[in-house]
């Protein structure tokens, strides 16, 4: 299979586009746009200017002029770059890789897939809402529920400062009643990456309540804002319990 340029829509009901290398491995993808037709011209810059030259801001040396790459460590997830436009954009970005060779092979991969060709998932998607898709953040764009039993997120403070403790707190009912020792993880969806970011995770107490502390930082490249639901487990279908989405700003 040859590499591609994937579009699609997110939990968010926003456009983005990722890079699926030769290997299956996906190795770029880009922000969040409103209209379809920008995302498209997001690929389109991505093909254009992905012979930059690499800039490594783990080594030193000088800076070079957009366009370009950055090649950057990033202290939660490894080495990672970024693809910068002409007018200083960032217009794809990676995921994180152990070292700085894996990295630039990232980089490589993006190089000699210029003319991938563009596969648009936002026709296959709406043609198959209903069921389960690839990509797992289209798996959040909906509170989850199982017949009788819910996921309740307290409301979350619509701003926070970088360094604050926010504290999850909600319940986890069945027919009414607390579920106590289950596993509950707080999320965040909208990273760069495919996989949403478990921000941490605990267990209900006897009576299906939990709170849960987490520093605040930030976690989405693109901007500050960080979209955070709770989730539950379980064996059997459906096996993803889900909280509604809610949006805080890290300053």
């Amino acid at each position: 299979m040859g590499a591609k340029y994937q579009v699609y829509k997110d939990v968010a009901g926003k456009f983005r586009f990722r890079l699926r290398a030769e290997n299956n491995k996906i190795v770029a993808v880009s922000q969040a746009y409103e209209q379809h037709a920008s995302c498209l011209n997001g690929v389109k810059s991505v093909q254009a200017n992905c012979d930059a030259d690499i800039e490594d801001m783990t080594m030193e040396g000088k800076q070079l002029p957009n366009p370009k790459y950055q090649v950057f460590y990033d202290k939660t997830c490894g080495y990672r770059f970024h693809l910068n436009a002409k007018n200083g954009e960032t217009i794809a970005a990676s995921e994180g890789y152990k070292t700085r060779e894996g990295c630039m092979n990232g980089i490589k991969a993006v190089q000699t897939s210029c003319n991938a060709e563009i596969e648009d998932m936002t026709v296959k998607q709406a043609e198959t809402a209903d069921e389960s898709m690839e990509t797992p953040v289209v798996a959040t764009e909906m509170p989850m529920e199982a017949e009788g039993i819910k996921l309740e997120l307290s409301d979350l403070p619509n701003m926070v400062q970088k360094g604050d403790i926010i504290y999850f707190r909600g319940k986890l009912l069945e027919n009414d009643k607390g579920i106590g020792k289950a596993k509950i993880t707080i999320r965040e969806h909208d990273r760069s990456y495919l996989m949403d970011e478990v921000l941490i995770k605990g267990y209900t107490e006897e009576d299906g309540s939990f709170d849960l502390g987490w520093k605040a930082r930030k976690v989405d490249l693109w901007d500050d804002t960080a979209e955070i639901y709770a989730q539950y487990d379980r064996d059997q279908k459906p096996k993803h319990i889900r909280s509604e989405i809610q949006s805080v700003i890290v300053k």
